[in-house]
């Protein structure tokens, strides 16, 4: 086997990628590997003389429910074109460009091609648009190209902004490297990948308007091998999500030197996608909302706690997490600047009693700057940030500075990280204690599948990758809870579609047929869910509760009959009024009874984006979802139809269990023993106020308010020790 080992050298004349009729091949096996949605797609393809033979995707890195579930499309494609030149699937343009890209450096070894100059393009301003992470509507980005090169780059629209705060990050950092570089090859922005190929589609649609041949355009960006060592720190904090600022600023409040490592292009992780935290009796909310009374009952929060978790074995940690919810956020309002308005006092999700829980953060722009997520609050972590950096002319943080593993002494103790850098530089950073706060697993398909049993979609990003819980792993530190459901306020279809492919009317009615409970349901293993009843009938009333199906998602079923009645009477009462928190696809839904004349468009683009599976037969239905074929005969009856199954699936803000820890946020050995200078924050062990098997302690803000009372506690327990040294 011929294997390419380069990341991606795409300098192929557009004739490299002519149909295999024009091309002459050595026989034989080649290996070539791109980016796509993530790193690492790997296409391996053989051929005889003439043309392509057979032909394998490695789509292992990419998101299962978007990139791996394009594969069979994909293989299907390549065939009929026989070359690189395809349309590739809706729904998955990263995984098909890199697909296009990899399969495209493979041939061009099979037939000797060396590439050569770029196809020309025209002097000028030219404009592309792609789907980005906007729910709302694709980016558009107008491209300045002279002598042959791009001078400069603009987004001129984009509803990336409106859905959350990342874009910034990809706008700022990611546009000068596509410029300094001239390639569309250069990494993502860890944390913004999406909003970064969003960008990197537009220039390459510029590009193509501009006359030349944007796959062209992907020439390797080098990285270096430099090493850089950082000595002699007090704290080092792995994560700056809420968390791991918190952690940083408590450390530094006790005249720490602190050092922030973060994966991302930017601070605030997924607490920038929340609303805001539980916080019991605040001091700082009592005078702001309820003229200094007490506005809930501690006591009935932390008993409703204990009794849900079953156990008091953690019982000092969840009286911390209840009793200083409201004394922790005090703490960050009074030395580094938090402020929280909003919406005011919030009640709970679960106990009406509670109708004064949690808060909500105050907004950038006098509390008018709002996203889909919740208010803009990352100039608030910036703030805090600059507060912390005030006390010590050491402290510092980076960002896209991704932390690889602990650094161990002679006797096994921690004594550093080792990390590396966007640019491929190696940095070590030695101090004399580590406070985890990477977030959780949530973005670790490997570890979700060996926890959790399957995956989920993911609210904001995926950097939370399980680094923290592997590192206090390999210094002997054991789980707790690693098997508490994941965070999931949120159902929707699988896959969101971001382009005009439908209008947000259609979209919203897409995501109706998902999300009602008047029809039957059933499992990944095509047996009864929810209001289903055996016989394959809707039982009305009975509720759904997705983290409790089987792999997190369930599907709706429809018959011809019913499809053809929406088409003619329009939708139920139940369908008309089904929406999705957050995630809905902008649009408006029609009254009950009004006929949907375009319901077959809505399913056939549907169906493309992976988000309604049409089946003839019971058998074919079955083979689709990937369950037994008797199973799914039993649980609809053996009544064969034309079937239309709408999946319903879960998204997620992040996980819960973790490493284990002690009150003093201490990660604990499996012996209950506590490794001294080792800390977990935040997602890396919430899992000590929670159960496994059951959904994470869902009153509201519980989550959020964890970083605040770990992140302070950890910060000045870190602190203490290594300044008593």
């Amino acid at each position: 086997m011929k294997k390419i080992t380069c990341f991606v050298l795409m300098l192929a004349m557009l004739a490299c990628i002519a149909p295999a009729a024009l091309a002459e091949y050595t026989p034989g096996t080649y290996t070539a590997e791109a980016p796509g949605h993530e790193q690492g797609i790997v296409v391996t393809v053989t051929v005889d003389e003439a043309g392509i033979t057979a032909v394998d995707l490695d789509l292992s890195n990419e998101t299962e429910s978007i990139g791996g579930a394009a594969k069979d499309a994909l293989i299907e494609q390549i065939m009929a074109a026989q070359s690189a030149d395809i349309d590739g699937v809706s729904g998955a343009t990263e995984t098909s460009t890199g697909v296009k890209l990899a399969l495209t450096e493979a041939l061009n070894a099979a037939s000797g091609a060396t590439g050569g100059e770029k196809q020309a393009v025209s002097d000028g301003t030219f404009s592309g648009t792609a789907p980005s992470f906007g729910l709302l509507g694709p980016l558009t980005a107008e491209v300045t190209l002279e002598g042959g090169k791009i001078t400069d780059i603009k987004v001129v629209s984009e509803t990336d902004s409106a859905t959350g705060e990342w874009f910034a990050s990809a706008e700022e950092l990611l546009i000068p490297r596509i410029i300094e570089s001239q390639s569309l090859a250069v990494d993502a922005i860890t944390g913004a990948t999406t909003s970064s190929n969003g960008i990197r589609n537009a220039v390459a649609a510029a590009i193509d308007a501009a006359g030349g041949n944007s796959m062209e355009w992907y020439a390797e960006v080098p990285k270096k091998d430099d090493k850089v060592v950082i000595e002699d720190y007090d704290v080092i904090v792995v994560g700056m999500g809420g968390s791991g600022v918190f952690s940083y600023c408590a450390a530094a409040d006790q005249g720490a030197s602190v050092f922030g490592i973060e994966a991302a292009g930017k601070i605030g992780g997924n607490s920038v996608c929340t609303y805001g935290p539980m916080a019991l009796n605040s001091e700082y909310l009592k005078e702001k909302f309820t003229d200094g009374q007490d506005y809930i009952n501690a006591d009935d929060v932390y008993k409703v706690w204990m009794d849900y978790v079953e156990s008091d074995e953690k019982a000092d940690v969840i009286a911390e997490a209840v009793y200083n919810s409201g004394s922790a956020l005090d703490y960050f309002v009074e030395n580094f600047g938090f402020e929280f308005e909003g919406l005011g006092l919030l009640g709970s999700f679960v106990v009406p009693e509670w109708d004064k829980e949690w808060c909500v953060y105050s907004a950038d722009d006098g509390n008018t700057s709002w996203n889909v997520l919740g208010p803009n609050k990352t100039f608030q972590f910036l703030r805090a940030l600059d507060i912390a950096n005030a006390k010590n002319e050491k402290n510092q943080y980076m960002t896209e500075l991704t932390a690889d593993s602990l650094i161990f002494d002679g006797a096994g103790k921690a004594i550093g990280v080792r990390a590396t850098y966007y640019d491929g530089t190696t940095y070590e950073i030695y101090g004399k204690t580590i406070i985890l706060a990477t977030g959780g697993f949530l973005g670790n398909d490997e570890m979700m599948k060996e926890y959790l049993g399957a995956t989920v979609n993911t609210i904001g990003d995926t950097v939370n990758k399980g680094a923290g819980i592997r590192m206090g792993q390999s210094a002997g530190g054991a789980l707790y809870m690693i098997g508490t459901l994941p965070m999931v306020h949120i159902s929707q279809v699988a896959n969101l579609i971001r382009t005009d492919d439908l209008t947000a009317d259609q979209k919203a009615i897409l995501t109706a047929l998902a999300l009602t409970t008047d029809v039957p349901m059933i499992t990944t293993a095509g047996e009864p869910w929810g209001n289903t009843n055996q016989s394959g009938t809707a039982d009305e009333g009975i509720s759904v509760e997705i983290v409790f199906a089987p792999d997190y998602m369930y599907y709706n079923l429809y018959t011809q009959a019913d499809i053809d009645g929406i088409r003619e009477t329009g939708l139920s009462e139940a369908q008309a009024t089904a929406t999705s928190m957050f995630l809905s696809q902008g649009g408006t839904l029609p009254e009950a009874g009004t006929p949907v004349a375009d319901i077959d468009e809505i399913l056939a683009v549907g169906e493309r984006y992976g988000d309604v599976i049409k089946a003839d037969s019971i058998a074919e239905l079955a083979a689709a979802i990937g369950c037994d074929g008797a199973t799914l005969s039993e649980t609809l009856g053996g009544k064969e139809d034309t079937y239309y199954a709408v999946p319903c699936t879960s998204w997620a803000y992040g996980t819960v269990g973790g490493l284990d820890v002690d009150v003093n946020m201490n990660v604990l050995r499996a012996d209950g023993t506590p490794i001294e200078n080792l800390f977990a924050v935040g997602q890396d062990s919430e899992g000590v106020c929670n159960k496994d098997g059951k959904a994470y302690t869902p009153w509201g803000g519980q989550a959020q308010s964890w970083t605040f009372v770990s992140g302070e506690i950890a910060g000045k327990q870190a602190a203490a020790l290594a300044l008593a040294e």
